[in-house]
C-alpha cells in the first residue's frame, strides 16, 4: 500500500506541473477540441510517467530532493532507548496518512454513487419525449426527459433532462447545446476526471483539471449552437437567465455552467493562430524533467520497507504510543481557559441591525484624529478582538497597523461598542475571535463637511447616491447633476419625504423610496436655469463637448436652452467620454436630451453604454433588460452595449454576484455595479 501511495504522490506532482503550464500557456486559446484532448492526454501522461524508472549510479542534484522526500515516506523512524538504537520500523504518521487517504477515496466514491443514484431517480420520474418533435430532422438516439418542475437543463450519456418551461420557451437553443455534449461524448471525459479525483482527491490540480474540462465542454457546445445559426446576443441572454440555477449533478454536463464570463468572452474572441498549438511542445521537456527527477539508485531495500506500511499496523502503533497519547489528552482536558472559536454555527451579531448597524455605529462614532487629518494620514486598520459568551468585548489588539493615532482610535472605537449577541455553537454561547477592518478615509470626512456646507441631505441607506430619490426643485423633477450645480446660497429650504403615501404624490416611479423637496429663494427665480449653464465636467468647462439629442453642438447651444426644455443631462468624465466619443471627449462630454425628443410620438431611444465593476474594469456578459419586457442585450468584451428602448423605459443592469441597478434609459450610460 505504501508503494501505491508514493506512486500517487509522484503522479499528483506531475499533474500539478502539467496543469499549471497548460493554464498559463494554452487555456485562453480557441482550440477547444485540441485543448480538450490535450488535457486528457496530460492526465494519462501524469499517470504513466511515475512508472518509468531510470537507474543511475550516482544521484544527480535534480533528483536528490525527490529521493529525500521519498525517504521521508519510506524509511522508518529510528527509536532510541538509552544508548541502544532499535531497528527501523514503519513510521506511525505514514500509516495514519494511508488511513486518511483510503478514507478519502471511500468518501468520494460514495458521494459519486449517491449522485448517480439521484440522477437515476430523476431520469425515471421524467416524461420521455421524442427529440425529433422539437428538433425536426434529428435522428440521434437520444432520450429526452422532460419534468414539469423547475430544473436546470443538463445532459448525461444519451439523456437530455430539462423542464417543460425551458423546453417551450428556449427549447431549440438548449437542445442544440446539450446534443453537442452528447455527440462529443463529454460524459466519458468527466468519468475519467472523476476517477482521477478518486485517487488524487487531495490534489487541487485534479479538481481544477475537471473544472477546465467542463469549461472546454461548454466552449465546444456554445460554438455548436452559434454555428447552427442561433443569434449570439439572444443566446448570451439565455445563458445569463439560466446562470442563476445550480448544478445538481457534478457528473453531468449542465447548460448553466458557472463559467459564464469565460464562455461569453470566448464567443466574442478572435480565433487563435494555428501556430499557437506549437506551445504544446512544452510537455516534452517537462516529461524529461519528471523522469530525471524520479531516477534514483536501486532502492530495493527501501521498497521492501515501504511495502511493510500496512494500514492494519496502525492499531499496534497506537497501543505502543498509548501512554504518551493519554498524557497529552489529560493535559488538554486540564486546560483552564475557555475554548476560543473563529467560526461557529451562529456567528456573533452586532446589536441593533447586525452588519448594517455595525456600519452605522462606526460611521457615527469614529473620531478622525485631528493630527492625522492634518498630516493626511489615512488607511485601513484591522482590529482583532474576542466576543465573550456574554457578548462583552475583550482582548482588543491591532492586527494590521497604519498609524499610532489611527490605531488608537480604532481600538477605542471597538472597546466602546455595546454588548454583542454572542456566537452559538451546538446551542451554547461560546467565545469567538472576531476581526474588523476600520477604514479611515479623508475624502469621507471632506464629503461630510461639504454636505453640511451645501445643506444637501442624503437619505439614510441610499447607497447609490440619488438613485432611489425623486428630486423636486420648485415642484419640478430634476436630475442630480442639476441639483449639484445649484448655488447653496440660493436654496431656501430642503425637506425629505419618506412615507410611501407622500412619495406617491410626486412620482409614479416605484423605484423611488423618498422625495427631496428643494425650494429656491424667491429673489432668484432663474437659479435653476443658471444651474444648467454652470454644470462642469472638467476644470475648464468651456472645453467640454456638448451633445444635444445625439448631435454634437457648441456650448452656446446648451446655454440657450431653458430648464423647461430639458428632459435629462448626463455628465461624462474624460475617461468615460473617450469610450463613446473618442478624441472629441478628451475634456468630458455633457449629454443633453430635450423633452421634445423624448416626447416624440412612438419615439424610441438608442442607448449606448458601458458597465464597469467597482474598480472601473469592464464587466463582460452583464445583462441589460428593458423593465417589463424580455428584451435586452449583454455587454461585449469591453463591457459595452447598445440597445433600442422606448423613450420612457426603465433599464435593469446586473451581473452574477453584483447588485442589480435600475435606471432610466438615456442616450449614454456608464453603469458601475456594486458587489453584493
Amino acid at each position: 500500500m505504501g508503494t501505491f501511495l508514493v506512486y500517487i504522490l509522484k503522479s499528483a506532482a506531475c499533474l500539478a506541473v502539467f496543469y499549471l503550464f497548460y493554464k498559463l500557456l494554452m487555456s485562453r486559446d480557441t482550440f477547444h477540441r485540441f485543448n480538450r484532448f490535450a488535457l486528457l492526454g496530460l492526465l494519462v501522461l501524469s499517470s504513466v510517467l511515475p512508472l518509468v524508472e531510470v537507474s543511475v549510479n550516482r544521484p544527480a542534484p535534480v533528483h536528490e530532493t525527490m529521493l529525500t522526500l521519498e525517504q521521508l515516506l519510506l524509511l522508518a523512524d529510528v527509536q532510541t532507548e538509552g544508548e541502544a538504537v532499535a531497528q527501523p520500523t514503519t513510521a506511525l504518521w505514514v500509516r495514519v496518512a494511508l488511513l486518511v487517504y483510503l478514507a478519502g477515496i471511500v468518501f468520494f466514491a460514495v458521494r459519486n454513487l449517491w449522485s448517480l443514484g439521484r440522477l437515476a431517480v430523476l431520469l425515471r420520474r421524467g416524461r420521455l419525449e421524442q427529440l425529433a418533435d422539437w428538433l425536426p430532422g434529428r435522428t440521434e438516439n437520444v432520450r429526452l426527459v422532460v419534468h414539469n418542475r423547475d430544473i436546470a437543463p443538463f445532459s448525461w450519456m444519451c439523456y437530455i433532462v430539462l423542464s417543460r418551461k425551458d423546453l417551450e420557451e428556449n427549447g431549440r437553443e438548449i437542445l442544440i447545446h446539450e446534443l453537442a455534449h452528447i455527440r462529443n461524448h463529454h460524459s466519458w471525459d468527466l468519468l475519467l476526471a472523476d476517477l482521477c479525483i478518486f485517487v488524487q482527491w487531495f490534489n487541487p490540480a485534479a479538481w481544477l483539471l475537471k473544472q477546465e474540462l467542463q469549461t472546454i465542454h461548454e466552449y465546444e457546445a456554445d460554438d455548436t449552437v452559434l454555428r447552427e445559426g442561433v443569434d449570439a446576443k439572444k443566446y448570451q441572454m439565455l445563458l445569463i437567465k439560466k446562470a442563476v440555477g445550480t448544478r445538481l449533478y457534478s457528473m453531468a454536463n449542465s447548460f448553466n455552467h458557472s463559467s459564464l464570463k469565460k464562455r461569453i468572452t470566448m464567443m466574442l474572441k478572435e480565433k487563435s493562430s494555428p501556430w499557437a498549438q506549437v506551445k504544446y511542445l512544452y510537455v516534452l521537456p517537462l516529461a524529461a524533467l519528471a523522469v530525471s527527477a524520479f531516477a534514483r539508485p536501486e532502492v530495493s531495500a527501501v521498497a521492501d520497507e515501504l511495502s511493510s506500511a500496512k494500514v492494519n499496523d496502525l492499531v499496534a502503533s497506537m497501543k505502543t504510543n498509548q501512554v504518551e497519547t493519554a498524557s497529552v489528552a489529560v493535559k488538554d482536558t486540564l486546560m483552564p481557559d475557555e475554548p476560543v472559536f473563529e467560526v461557529v454555527e451562529q456567528m456573533p451579531e452586532f446589536p441593533n441591525g447586525g452588519v448594517t448597524g455595525l456600519t452605522e455605529y462606526i460611521k457615527q462614532n469614529l473620531r478622525y484624529p485631528a493630527e492625522a487629518k492634518k498630516a493626511g494620514t489615512q488607511g485601513r486598520v484591522v482590529v482583532q478582538f474576542l466576543i465573550n459568551k456574554n457578548g462583552a468585548i475583550s482582548d482588543v489588539s491591532v492586527l494590521r497597523s497604519v498609524d499610532r493615532l489611527l490605531d488608537a482610535e480604532a481600538v477605542r472605537l471597538v472597546r466602546s461598542m455595546p454588548k454583542w449577541k454572542p456566537g452559538m455553537q451546538k446551542g451554547k454561547a461560546v467565545t469567538v475571535k472576531y476581526t474588523l477592518p476600520v477604514q479611515f478615509r479623508l475624502k469621507d470626512v471632506e464629503a461630510e463637511a461639504s454636505d453640511k456646507k451645501n445643506h444637501l441631505i442624503i437619505v439614510e441607506g441610499a447607497q447609490t447616491g440619488y438613485a432611489d430619490i425623486s428630486i423636486q426643485v420648485n415642484g419640478r423633477e430634476v436630475t442630480p447633476e442639476i441639483l449639484r450645480a445649484l448655488n447653496p446660497d440660493r436654496i431656501q429650504s430642503v425637506s425629505i419625504l419618506k412615507e410611501p403615501v407622500d412619495v406617491a404624490k410626486y412620482t409614479t416611479d416605484k423605484s423611488k423610496k423618498a422625495v427631496m423637496q428643494v425650494t429656491l429663494k424667491k429673489e432668484d427665480p432663474k437659479a435653476l436655469a443658471g444651474a444648467v449653464s454652470t454644470i462642469r465636467v472638467s476644470d475648464n468647462a468651456s472645453k467640454a463637448q456638448v451633445v444635444i439629442d445625439g448631435v454634437m453642438v457648441d456650448g452656446a447651444k446648451l446655454k440657450s436652452l431653458s430648464p423647461d426644455q430639458i428632459e435629462s443631462i448626463n455628465i461624462l468624465k474624460p475617461e468615460e467620454a473617450n469610450i463613446f466619443y473618442g478624441e472629441a471627449g478628451k475634456n468630458g462630454v455633457i449629454v443633453v436630451r430635450t423633452k421634445s425628443a423624448a416626447s416624440a410620438k412612438d419615439g424610441e431611444l438608442k442607448v449606448s453604454g458601458q458597465v464597469v465593476d467597482p474598480q472601473g474594469e469592464p464587466v463582460i456578459g452583464a445583462y441589460i433588460t428593458i423593465e417589463g419586457t424580455t428584451n435586452g442585450t449583454v455587454t461585449d468584451v469591453d463591457g459595452k452595449f447598445t440597445l433600442t428602448a422606448p423613450n420612457d423605459a426603465m433599464l435593469k443592469v446586473g451581473y452574477i454576484g453584483m447588485k442589480e441597478a435600475r435606471l432610466k434609459a438615456s442616450p449614454i450610460l456608464v453603469v458601475k455595479l456594486e458587489e453584493e
